[in-house]
């Protein structure tokens, strides 16, 4: 079997002239060397050098052996060469899939930002809610709202959900304002996702602590953030919408939050890869950088003492989520 150190030590000994000379350039020992040019010629059962004490020469068998195998060689330390540089600087197509939930209105802030700062990588990003395979699907890194889907994954916690519940103020003067978070069973709902079956909302009272469920059935159901928003301000019902995606509808009032006793369960927001083992340079800049980034969000809405301030700031940060 061709190895292919050996076929390199050769050729590196017929182009320095000798074998202390290859030794040096190749930071090893000439004993070393010399033993690795006579495995070579035993493999091939031919011998390519001939040997004096103060010289050496190609044989004829040696001298085509090195003039068909020295470009072979060079474009393979040079592959070798270019690809280790190119993960030392994140390159290459990162695919990303998100749930449709997850931050929908802004990612595209996020992905801009880090091109900037990576320009050499393409992203793709895939809005989902069905299950996948990150392995057998391709994709580098995923979202993940709630318990990973696989508990090989390894991940790292971004922050936790911040969900809330709205209607318009003429959604909520036509139908009333529910009292009680089982009233939401008689009421329309719009659903943030995919899939027409019921949605759940996993509540909890802010002062006694008591927990329930309420099941609803979604009149309306959309995968786009914004397509949710413009129903709900429409008065196609309430609606369950991430809060500072939320925050240019909340703050011009074309939509009210209820239950002010009741806070929906917040969840843990995960971003999650498949193996530590060779982590692409894009895969782990993006990790770190997610991480950073929501980082710097929390700490810039924990400074601001007010829901307004807090709702504008990020606000300018992101983006108005709702185009109408």
């Amino acid at each position: 079997m061709l190895d292919i150190n050996q076929l390199h030590v050769f050729i590196q000994v017929v182009d320095e002239g000798s074998f202390t000379s290859a030794g040096k350039a190749l930071g090893m020992p000439k004993s070393r060397v010399s033993r690795m040019v006579s495995d070579l010629e035993a493999s091939l059962g031919s011998r390519l050098l001939q040997r004096s004490t103060r010289q050496l020469s190609l044989t004829e068998v040696g001298n085509e052996y090195y003039s068909r195998c020295r470009h072979l060689i060079r474009e393979i330390t040079e592959a070798h060469r270019l690809i280790s540089d190119r993960e030392h600087n994140p390159h290459g197509v990162l695919r990303i899939v998100v749930p449709v939930e997850v931050a929908s209105g802004s990612m595209g802030h996020f992905l801009t930002k880090f091109q900037g700062l990576y320009p050499e990588v393409r992203i793709e990003v895939i809005h989902t809610d069905r299950p996948v395979n990150m392995i057998q699907e391709g994709y580098d890194l995923g979202f993940f709202v709630g318990e990973l889907p696989d508990s090989s994954l390894i991940a790292r916690t971004l922050t936790e959900s911040d969900y809330i519940l709205c209607a318009s103020p003429a959604y909520l003067k036509e139908h009333g304002q529910p009292q009680h978070p089982q009233d939401l069973q008689t009421l329309r709902c719009v659903k943030l996702g995919e899939g027409i079956q019921p949605e759940i909302y996993d509540m909890i009272h802010e002062e006694s602590g008591e927990a329930l469920s309420v099941q609803v059935e979604p009149n309306i159901v959309t995968n786009l953030m914004e397509g949710t928003v413009h129903s709900m301000i429409k008065g196609a019902g309430i609606g369950r919408i991430p809060y500072l995606m939320a925050g240019d509808a909340i703050l011009s009032r074309q939509l009210i939050p209820i239950f002010n006793d009741w806070q929906l369960r917040p969840e843990r927001i995960s971003v999650a890869y498949p193996s530590r083992q060779y982590l692409p340079k894009k895969v782990r800049h993006f990790v770190d950088f997610m991480v950073d980034e929501v980082e710097e969000l929390n700490r810039l809405i924990d400074a601001l003492p007010t829901t307004e301030e807090q709702l504008s700031a990020v606000n300018k940060v992101l983006g108005p989520v709702n185009r109408h």
